[in-house]
């Protein structure tokens, strides 16, 4: 047995044996994810480059993998036939070498930034049980942080990367849109909607991405940097202990780069253009299946889908204008900066038991300061901070669009 083969053996076996199995992943094909061991080892064998080999990458449940149904965590959708291909993405990653390894539990619809899910059940963070992995791509951080795969790939709409991989202590990354291509991936609010990666480390980070955007994403090197300090968004209303933390960490970072305080509070009053936006883009595409859903789907997930109703078409132009209105003026406020510094979360992240007895205020929290880089169509990376117990990624860096390489050299600078 070579060495690939006998390591994704021990993962299965180790997965399989998980009590809360179904709550991390939907599918896991032990006979099929086998053959694809063996196929990927034998093309390795035969000399081909392959830049990924020896990787495992779990798949959110929003991917199409060719001859696997893609559920979107929802019973909606559980009896849809078998995709007929791989999407792009899941295509250049077996291209590559890499291994598919399961598929992973998610949000109903990828609707939400805690992780529950009333369908396959919702596993613990990997570093405090009985709290919240994180949503939407839950299922993806934790087998990361189970050390069954060496990374997950997800989507990213309000948070759904790096709420997970902030409360299991990964690595992740929200790209630019655009960056990795959506084909073939299911989606929710295609005005946000964004493929990415989460991982242990930077380079897994970086290896993974630069497949799936089809190109290297190579980190210039970086000096001491200089970095926006929001204030009025991304900063205020902090609890006492993230509080704590960031006044801690922004002193650190003092020492060695710049750090400057800048006024976004125009960015955090627009905070609610994003629930306009992808409410109304999820409704258009779930609109034929709302008396469906009233019966076999999450209330939590249906209830946000049905607030487009209350919304006018005046209401409804308005937000896509002014959200154009912000982009352009977190591009102007970032000007001569390598990257904005924030708490990737308003609070510390809570217990599940919490959150599913008050789901609409600590859902609003987990989503408020991720969501604001998706507000302005920014991108963004979570990383793992040493003097945090748990080890939460806490730290959040964000970019204008198309700053991605950049943003991974200030993170790893950060985490030097």
């Amino acid at each position: 047995m070579t060495p690939l083969l006998s390591r994704v053996a021990d993962a299965l076996a180790r997965a399989e044996a998980l009590p809360d199995r179904a709550a991390i992943f939907t599918q896991l094909d032990a006979p099929r994810i086998l053959a694809e061991t063996r196929r990927q080892q034998a093309r390795a064998d035969a000399g081909e480059d392959l830049p990924l080999f020896g990787m495992l990458i779990s798949v959110k449940d929003l991917f199409d993998e060719a001859g696997q149904v893609t559920g979107a965590g929802s019973r909606l959708l559980a009896g849809r036939a078998p995709a007929d291909r791989d999407c792009t993405v899941v295509a250049r990653l077996r291209a590559a070498g890499a291994v598919m390894f399961g598929r992973t539990s998610m949000s109903e619809f990828a609707y939400s930034g805690v992780g529950l899910n009333p369908h396959h059940g919702t596993p613990s963070s990997v570093l405090a049980p009985g709290v919240i992995p994180g949503g939407s791509s839950s299922g993806g951080a934790v087998s990361v942080g189970l050390g069954l795969v060496d990374a997950a790939i997800g989507t990213d709409t309000g948070g759904s990367l790096r709420i997970p991989a902030t409360a299991n202590g990964l690595w992740g990354m929200k790209p630019s849109q655009g960056l990795v291509p959506d084909a073939g991936i299911h989606p929710l609010a295609p005005s946000y909607d964004t493929p990415g990666p989460m991982a242990r480390d930077a380079e897994t980070l970086r290896r993974v991405l630069s497949v799936m955007a089809d190109g290297p994403v190579t980190p210039p090197p970086a000096g001491p940097l200089t970095l926006a300090v929001p204030q009025g968004a991304f900063t205020d209303d902090l609890s006492p202990d993230m509080q704590a933390w960031f006044d801690a960490e922004t002193a650190r970072l003092g020492g060695d780069h710049r750090l400057e305080a800048v006024d976004m509070a125009p960015i955090g009053q627009a905070i609610g253009l994003n629930r306009i936006i992808v409410a109304v883009e999820a409704h258009r595409l779930y609109a034929a299946d709302l008396d469906r859903l009233e019966a076999v789907g999450d209330p939590r997930v249906l209830s946000r889908i049905r607030f487009a109703e209350t919304l006018s078409a005046q209401q409804i132009a308005d937000a896509y204008g002014e959200r154009a209105r912000m982009v352009a003026l977190f591009g102007r406020l970032m000007e001569g900066f390598d990257a904005l510094l924030a708490p990737a979360l308003r609070m510390m992240p809570p217990s599940i038991a919490a959150v599913a007895a008050d789901f609409d205020r600590l859902n609003a929290a987990m989503l408020r300061n991720t969501s604001l880089v998706n507000l302005v169509d920014g991108c963004a990376l979570v990383l793992p901070q040493d003097g945090t117990e748990p080890r939460w990624s806490l730290a959040m860096l964000a970019a204008p669009s198309g700053g991605d390489a950049r943003l991974l050299a200030a993170g790893i600078a950060l985490a030097a």
